[in-house]
Formats: C-alpha cells, structure tokens, sequence
C-alpha cells in the first residue's frame, strides 16, 4: 500500500468518528436531559470528548504525511505517537470526571428515575458505536496506525460504557434509580481502562520500543536470502507513527570490493522495503564477515 493511501484511509476513519460522534452526542444529550439519566448525560460528555480526540488525530495525520525535511530526517511520524498520547490522556481526564460526578450523586442522594427516551439512546449508541469500532480498527489494523487505532479503541470502550449505561438506566427504572450514577460510574471505569493503554501503546513508540520479534526475523530472512550476505550479524527497528525505521548489520566477504559491497547494502534496503510495505527507511551496515558461535544470532552483539 502506497503512504499516501495509508494516510487517506486514517483520514477516512477519523472523519467518520468526528461525523458519528456529532450525531450521538447530540442524540444522548438530548436524551439524558429529557430522560433525566446522569448515565446517558456522562456517556454524552464522553462522546463529545470524542470529537475533540478526533480533531487532535486529524491533524497529526495531516502533519505525519509531510515529506522528509531537513530538520525532519527520518520524517514527521511519530507525530501520530505524540497525538495517540494525548488522546489517551484526554480520555482519562475525561473519566476521572464522570467518575467524580457519578460518586458525588450517590453520596448526595442526587437521583431520580430516568425516562425510556434514555434507554433508547443507550441502545442506539451500542449499535452505532460498534459499527465504527469494526470499521476504524480494521483500518487502524490495515494501516498499522497507532493514532487510529488509538481511536479504535475509544470506540470500544464507549460500546462497554452503554452497555453499563443500559443496566443501570434499567435498574434505575425498575425502582431502583440509585443505579442511575453507578452505571455512570462503570462508564467512567471503561474510559479511563481505554486511555491506560492508548498511552502505554504510545509510550513504547516515542521510547523506540522494538516491534514484535517476528516483525525482526522476517527482515532477517529476507536479507539472508541476498547474494552476498553472509550472515546477518544484528537488526533493530523503531516505528515512526504507521511506518519502521530499519537498521540492519550483515556480513560479507572482506575480500570483495567497496563497491561490490555498497551494491549489496542497496539490494538489503530495496529487498526489505519491497517485501514490507510498512518499512519506511533501512539504514544498512557492511561488515566483514566472520565465523560465528552459534549461540550469536541477529539483535545480539558479538
């Protein structure tokens, strides 16, 4: 897949969140407020945090799909990093929120029975919302995206919100409106799960965590399938937002020219990018090669 139809397809799923959320927030405020549910008004404020998030991954994508600059070397991808961070915190702050507001209700006695009209929002909020959790993570999955499935993620976590919301309103209708904030207070619970592991999911990126080890073998393979690579002495790779930043060391004959051996560097790096549609960049390094012990494989130092 071409960069530029990764970052139109992240495009696609953030709009649709902006889009989707403006319509449910408005529908279960709306419902909240005439139904007289705590619940339904806490799942509201969360929607509308959503629209904020949205706008956030927006425009990191817009800044993510710039070109390589001077001041920008390996690109402008960790953006996408730095925008599912803030999304995540954004999402905890939100739920502490709710939580506060649920808990002072309970402790106030601040409750009544809340009408159908807030039921049936919690209902179609379930519906609507896991639609566009399937949608936004099969792209966020296709496009490895942290930022988009950061809010894939935020989708999910609000389809287990109403969920909670839809127990409680309905035990708070059937005569015990008590439930009303405590189902508010599940909602908050959900929120801040989801915002935990956007932001840990964030911080292995903006730290250079390495990807999965099978992500590593496969560019070994491939690289040890080159003519001229005698042995793949050590691999590391970074993700920058959707794409991975490779530096790779492999071994050839000492005796072959500098030439001969740049001209091996150069098929390592078109090998991998061809093979791994995801790879942005490969920085290779020739070494003379030498035997080895065979407890040494790629990642290790000799």
């Amino acid at each position: 897949m071409q960069h530029e139809d990764r970052f139109i397809l992240a495009g696609r799923a953030a709009r649709l969140g902006i889009y989707g959320n403006l319509g449910l927030a408005f529908i279960k405020l709306f419902a909240g407020i005439v139904g007289r549910s705590q619940a339904v008004i806490a799942d509201a404020v969360n929607t509308l945090s959503d629209i904020i998030t949205d706008v956030v991954t927006i425009l990191s994508l817009k800044i993510a799909k710039k070109p390589i600059d001077t001041k920008h070397p390996y690109g402008h991808g960790k953006v996408e990093a730095i925008s599912a961070f803030l999304v995540g915190l954004f999402i905890i702050v939100t739920g502490v929120f709710i939580l506060f507001s649920a808990a002072r209700s309970v402790f106030t006695h601040s409750y009544v029975k809340p009408e159908l009209i807030a039921l049936l929002a919690a209902f179609l909020t379930v519906l609507a919302k896991e639609r566009m959790f399937r949608y936004v993570y099969k792209i966020g999955r296709e496009i490895n995206s942290p930022a988009v499935m950061a809010k894939a993620r935020d989708h999910r976590s609000d389809v287990l919100a109403s969920f909670s919301v839809i127990v409680g309103v309905t035990a708070a209708r059937l005569g015990y409106p008590i439930f009303d904030p405590i189902a508010a207070g599940l909602v908050s619970f959900f929120i801040i799960r989801i915002g935990y592991f956007a932001l840990l999911n964030a911080s292995r990126q903006l730290m250079d965590t390495l990807p999965e080890e099978s992500t590593l073998r496969e560019i070994t393979l491939i690289s040890e399938e080159i003519k001229g690579v005698e042995h793949v002495h050590e691999v590391k790779a970074r993700y920058a937002g959707q794409f991975l930043l490779v530096d790779i060391k492999v071994e050839a004959d000492p005796k072959i020219t500098v030439a001969k051996g740049h001209d091996i560097a150069v098929e390592v790096r078109r090998r991998i990018m061809k093979k791994m549609d995801n790879v942005d960049d490969v920085l290779v390094h020739i070494n003379p090669y030498r035997k080895h012990l065979p407890h040494n494989h790629p990642g290790t130092t000799d």
